[in-house]
């Protein structure tokens, strides 16, 4: 079967931040497959959320947008293409994550993350950067927005994960001057940056794994603690 195209998938989630201003945030997402037969990177789907935040006295307005990748490792080995293949054909970033979490001989988890995040499936959502406009930073929409796309992308992932990376220092970014002029991100110094990057997602439960900048949440864990807090509130 020849290529025929793309198709993109819009989801979307209200999130509600709770502060004197009353603001209604929302993120719209895009999802991008290939339709064609199965190859490594067909189980790689590109993320974009749009996010956008409406108060009473300013209306709708765009807000930032988050990046990321669905990656359906488990649904690649249902569709007999090997762990060697994957971690071969899967370029870039992915690649390296492939390397770091999972058993390049069975396709499964590594020991030590399978004992320490209790990976129950193997697909993986990779985020690789949310970005807020200076206007609405410090409402809690960035964190808003990571929650939510693990709640609606990450069901039937083992794992989230991410690799902080200030903008700033991201060539993509750095170099497109209106994208930096719109952003107006921090003048730090680029060990700062990364300082205090890791931190807040550390702060949003993800934990380093040893010194390879990449950055682990287990959704089963994540779940169980959310259950956990609930049956807290409810017991109060």
């Amino acid at each position: 079967m020849s290529p025929v195209g793309n198709s993109n998938c819009r989801r979307s989630g209200i999130l509600i931040v709770a502060h004197q201003e009353n603001v209604v945030a929302s993120v719209e997402f895009v999802l991008r497959a290939e339709l064609h037969d199965s190859v490594e990177t067909d189980f790689v789907h590109s993320i974009v959320g749009r996010i956008t935040a409406e108060t009473e006295s300013r209306g709708k307005e765009d807000t930032g947008h988050i990046r990321g990748s669905l990656v359906q490792f488990g649904e690649a080995l249902d569709h007999g293409i090997g762990a060697e293949r994957l971690g071969d054909g899967i370029s870039g970033d992915i690649s390296e994550y492939w390397e770091h979490l999972f058993d390049m001989e069975t396709g499964y988890p590594k020991e030590e993350i399978q004992n320490e995040f209790e990976v129950v499936d193997l697909d993986l959502l990779i985020i690789d950067y949310v970005a807020i406009y200076p206007e609405f930073r410090g409402l809690g929409i960035a964190e808003s927005a990571i929650h939510r796309t693990i709640d609606i992308l990450g069901t039937g992932c083992g794992l989230v994960v991410c690799k902080p990376w200030p903008l700033q220092f991201t060539p993509s970014i750095a170099d497109d001057q209106e994208a930096s002029k719109r952003l107006r991100l921090p003048n730090v110094s680029k060990g700062e940056a990364i300082r205090k990057l890791r931190s807040y997602w550390s702060r949003l439960g993800f934990w380093p794994l040893r010194d390879t900048g990449i950055y682990l949440l287990s959704v089963l864990q994540r779940s169980c603690d959310a259950s956990s807090r609930d049956r807290g509130k409810r017991l109060q």
